[in-house]
């Protein structure tokens, strides 16, 4: 199958039913099967990884000094879908040896906004290893399962980016996440600019997502096999706080009255899920501490503060969390979202419920993070998972359990006592 035409049906069956869809991927699977041979860019490769059924790629590179094959339009992005368990590699290196005119990379975004914090720390290393590189970053300005507009307000602040803009019309695929229908961003592209989507391999055999990223853009990995040593989100803070984070702040600091602060984001746009009883641990938080929450339901308690994010971008609920924190002993009560890489990125202490399942938890955790657990994660160190039996929690439905409010108390006061 051409791959212009793989892209295109790709982008036709995005509309259709997922059942529809998945007949679709299978019938794509045979035929590469079938013809397993295919032609890559020097400067990407699909299946990098052999373990997941990697085949050695016959690649296209450009005679660069033989004019009718410089490298044309498709050469500067990728050009076929990915297939299920695909992982991909870009190597920048050999891009530049093949086209001496590249001018920057074009990095697009289709994630959410914990998926960028987990993927910030690649930038300012990438930037070390390529300085003569422009590097710009577009981004979805739709919220959908993969994507969330809020990704494009923190690239704003990211030095490692000259320019960010949005682009529409992305779609999500119901099969392959990798498979987000970004073409609207293509058009943003500069001339003699790579179009890289932001990549990861996020599967069981993966250490960490952040070392996926590494892996992925060519980099080599710090303290790899050492979870607990994972490079941290990068946050940045440029010019003065805003009116909001100077007003949130005062009033914070009036309602402290020299007692440490609780920060609660008890809700989450990946798993669709909020915690039921958030009025219950903040009644009880509040006998001890200063209850910050982005979560709604706990107005009108005493030492309780519902931050309004309508009022606040992401990036000035992280200043003024910082701000605190400088000021106050600060700590997390946080489901499995985005503040779980943002304490880590932040340096606080987050007690973490896992409120559900995942065998791939080990590419999403901190160690800032000591997390409350039904099942215990044989990839992450024991010493970060407190346990919880059957007396401890409720059945939310049959994916998702609610841990009881008193035992998310005690465990946090035990757990914040220590830091």
């Amino acid at each position: 199958m051409k791959d212009n035409a793989a892209w295109r049906l790709n982008r036709f069956f995005i509309k259709c039913p997922r059942l529809i869809c998945q007949l679709y991927e299978l019938c794509r699977i045979a035929l590469r099967c079938i013809k397993p041979e295919e032609h890559t860019p020097c400067w990407y490769n699909y299946c990098a990884r052999q373990d997941d059924g990697g085949k050695k790629i016959k690649y296209s590179i450009p005679d660069i000094n033989n004019p009718a094959e410089l490298p044309g339009r498709d050469w500067f992005r990728l050009t076929r879908p990915f297939r299920i368990h695909e992982h991909i590699t870009f190597n920048f290196e050999a891009a530049i040896e093949a086209y001496p005119r590249l001018k920057g990379i074009a990095f697009i975004f289709f994630m959410g906004a914990g998926d960028y914090l987990y993927a910030s720390p690649v930038f300012p290393e990438l930037k070390k290893k390529y300085p003569g590189l422009d590097f710009i970053a577009l981004a979805g300005d739709k919220n959908d399962r993969n994507n969330s507009a809020l990704v494009a307000q923190l690239l704003k602040t990211n030095p490692c980016f000259s320019n960010v803009r949005t682009y529409s019309d992305g779609r999500r695929h119901p099969v392959i996440w990798k498979n987000y229908d970004y073409r609207n961003a293509l058009e943003y592209v500069p001339e003699d600019y790579l179009a890289v989507p932001v990549y990861y391999d996020y599967s069981v055999k993966v250490s960490h997502r952040v070392h996926s990223l590494f892996e992925t853009y060519g980099l080599p990995f710090p303290e790899q096999g050492n979870i607990e040593k994972v490079p941290t989100p990068q946050m940045y803070f440029p010019g003065e706080p805003s009116e909001t984070v100077k007003e949130y702040f005062n009033v914070i600091e009036r309602m402290c009255g020299g007692k440490d602060i609780v920060f609660l984001q008890l809700d989450s746009r990946g798993s669709d899920y909020t915690y039921p009883y958030i009025r219950g641990l903040a009644g009880m938080l509040s006998s001890e501490y200063a209850v910050l929450s982005v979560t709604p339901g706990i107005s009108g308690i005493k030492n309780c503060l519902e931050l309004d994010i309508k009022k606040l971008a992401m990036n000035d609920t992280f200043r003024l969390l910082s701000m605190l924190a400088q000021k106050h002993k600060t700590g997390v009560i946080a489901v499995n979202s985005v503040f779980w890489a943002a304490s880590a990125g932040l340096n606080l202490p987050n007690l973490g419920l896992q409120h559900w399942h995942d065998p791939k938890l080990h590419n999403l955790w901190y160690s800032n993070i000591t997390f409350l657990t039904d099942i215990i994660y044989e990839k992450i160190p024991r010493k970060y998972q407190i346990h919880a039996g059957p007396e401890h929690w409720k059945r939310h439905n049959k994916k998702i359990i609610d841990f009881l409010p008193e035992f998310i108390y005690e465990n946090f006061r035990n757990m914040f006592s220590k830091k």
